[in-house]
């Protein structure tokens, strides 16, 4: 599945918490109900100079997903470490030169960590969803939303992001409370 976005994307999967929980743990603010079409075409991501998100988020069965057009907060690591207590993280992260980064985060564990198009070590979870040494940056596109699909038991296809409502969040870094 090829997402919209040209310039890069980042999606994060937060198992067991509902998208209202997942902008507590952002320390975020819900400002409006929005569609697939609205949450891409802007391409807003990431603003500078305040450094300010925006990002979609949508319930899929028992994960909240997080969709970024032109972002990465979803790799950040004080975010991510937070946002996954108690709980999983899944995030892959893409940028318009076709680096990026895949995280799996338990519980604020790492459990993966590397660059999708320039992977250190595969393991045999990472074979069995496409990656190899040597990967192009298609092939690693493919196999970064095989890894995921694997690792949450959901499939990103275009229907299941185009049929979701998602709540477009305010996020800034930086200015979260003590948690």
């Amino acid at each position: 599945m090829a997402p919209d976005f040209g310039e890069g994307y980042c999606f994060t999967w937060v198992r067991g918490l509902v998208p209202q929980q997942v902008i507590k743990r952002l320390d975020g603010k819900e400002l409006e109900r929005i569609s697939w079409e609205q949450l891409v075409g802007s391409g807003d991501g990431q603003q500078p100079p305040s450094f300010q998100y925006f990002v979609g988020i949508a319930r899929v069965d028992d994960w909240s997903l997080i969709v970024e057009d032109n972002g990465d907060l979803g790799v950040t690591d004080e975010i991510v470490r937070p946002l996954s207590a108690g709980t999983t993280v899944i995030a892959h992260q893409r940028g318009a030169d076709g680096h990026g980064r895949f995280l799996q985060v338990s519980d604020g564990a790492v459990v993966l960590d590397f660059d999708p198009i320039a992977p250190a070590t595969v393991t045999t979870e990472m074979a069995a969803a496409g990656f190899a040494p040597g990967i192009d940056a298609d092939t690693s596109m493919a196999a970064a939303f095989a890894l995921a699909e694997r690792l949450t038991g959901e499939e990103m296809t275009k229907l299941l992001l185009i049929t979701r409502t998602y709540l477009l969040t305010r996020v800034r870094p930086g200015s979260r409370k003590n948690q």
